[in-house]
């Protein structure tokens, strides 16, 4: 045996086996546990150690435990896949671009490639695979190599007090809210306890994301560097049509459709009945029986509810998801939700018979809006490059401040342009008091801040 405790690193968030054994396996997207008892059984005396790799920077994790071990020999990957981790796994030895990603050098990645014969395997022939074992090689086996415990970077975390729940972020494209949530989170998100897996996170409880102008087909937009634009166009098509693929654990269409009926076609029935006013339209992921439902399952949905209304000729739709990782998952969910409800709205155009129907708001709240320790290096990263903040318009509307007959007029306008109300003043203080209720935007309100201000000390030069 190892004088370290090994696996060192996620030992929560992996089954251990026969720790004399020098293979370990990786079932990517496939749960580690069904996978075990469905694919290895008693198999896992040949075997070291099974976890899932759900992400590229899973990678990092990967080599660390095996340099850590040098007994290690053998990395049998297999199980179903979203994303690219496997192509990762594949290029190693190929893409430059890989071992920063992973906090590792070039030297850390070869050496792990010196020790390591990686070999991909199909599901269903992986059992008979491994009993065999021709796939072993007694003079790799020979090789000496000492343990190598490569340390993972401490990211820092200085976060500002802010309100306990209730945040609330308005943007019109995915991209912008992806940056925007980042930045939150990383600004003022609490630090947590480690979960059941050993991982701390930081965190913004109750996070409201409101994505007013996504188109729903624009999959290259989506910002998420792991999947390509054909990958993500299927996961929202599995999404609406409620494709299952292979054993993955995350399919939410599959049970809007199936587990409890067809969701869908049941909230299209009670639109039909009362289109503008009904709101029982709730779709729900989440099995309420107290025994045997979501609350005491391995692995519960964390998208557990969806609601749809018709609002002013708009169908809008309102998510929930209990628990959000928002870094590796949030981007994809968004888009899958955005592709959802446009969708529904094609169905509601052809059913009511109602073609001007239009696509409105989707609102996103996340419980546990989080990001993981491992992945906040990454992040800040990715925030230092992030373009600037551009303008939003105000959905309450826009305002214009000038100067006539020795009044400050403040003109507010509809976001469609049409004047809403006229203020009249001299005192920028008493102004701002009065246009407060009808300001959504902290830009917005920055800015008629500023300007009444202006306005103010022009009139006092006079």
């Amino acid at each position: 045996m190892n004088e370290i405790k090994w696996p060192v690193f996620s030992e929560k968030e992996l089954i251990v086996g026969n720790l004399d054994s020098n293979i370990g396996v990786c079932t990517l997207w496939s749960p580690r546990k069904e996978f075990v008892k469905n694919y290895l059984g008693d198999t896992m005396d040949k075997i070291a150690v099974v976890g899932n790799l759900y992400s590229i920077y899973g990678i990092g994790i990967l080599i660390r435990n095996f340099l850590a071990n040098q007994k290690m020999r053998y990395l049998i990957v297999s199980g179903a896949e979203i994303g690219r981790a496997r192509e990762a796994l594949k290029n190693l030895d190929k893409d430059s671009s890989l071992p920063p990603k992973f906090f590792l050098s070039k030297e850390n990645v070869a050496r792990f490639l010196e020790q390591t014969k990686i070999i991909f395997i199909e599901t269903k022939n992986i059992k008979e695979f491994i009993e065999k074992g021709s796939f072993k090689d007694p003079l790799h086996e020979d090789k000496k190599f000492n343990s190598l415990i490569i340390p993972l970077p401490k990211p820092e975390v200085n976060n500002f007090p802010t309100a306990g729940s209730g945040h609330l972020i308005r943007v019109r494209t995915i991209a912008e809210g992806y940056e925007a949530l980042l930045r939150e989170i990383r600004l003022f998100g609490h630090l947590t306890g480690k979960d059941s897996e050993g991982h701390r996170r930081q965190e913004l409880w109750e996070l409201n994301m409101v994505i007013t102008e996504q188109d729903p087909c624009d999959f290259r937009a989506i910002p998420h560097s792991e999947y390509t634009e054909e990958q993500i166009k299927e996961y929202c098509e599995d999404f609406w049509n409620g494709i299952k693929r292979g054993d993955t654990a995350y399919a939410y269409g599959h049970t809007i459709r199936f587990v409890f009926g067809d969701q869908v076609e049941a909230a299209i029935n009670a639109f039909k009945k009362k289109p503008d006013e009904t709101f029982r339209v709730v779709i729900s992921l989440w099995d309420p029986h107290v025994d045997k439902g979501s609350i005491n399952a391995e692995d519960p949905p964390c998208i557990i509810l969806l609601q749809l209304r018709i609002i002013n000729g708009r169908l809008y739709q309102f998510a929930y998801i209990r628990t959000n990782d928002m870094y590796g998952g949030w981007p994809l969910n968004a888009i899958a939700l955005r592709y959802f409800q446009y969708k529904f709205l094609q169905c509601l155009q052809e059913e009511l018979k109602r073609p001007k129907l239009q696509l409105g708001d989707l609102a996103v709240t996340s419980g546990s809006a989080h990001i993981y320790e491992r992945d906040w290096m990454q992040i800040d990263s990715f925030l230092k490059e992030a373009p600037a903040k551009k303008f939003y318009p105000d959905p309450k509307g826009n305002f214009e401040i000038k100067i006539e007959n020795e009044k400050i007029i403040v003109n507010h306008f509809s976001p469609q342009g049409e004047l809403l109300q006229v203020f009249q003043g001299t005192n920028a203080m008493e102004l701002s008091r009065q246009v407060m209720p009808f300001i959504t935007q902290i830009q917005n309100a920055l800015y008629i801040g500023r300007e009444l201000q202006k306005a103010e000390d022009q009139l006092n030069q006079k």
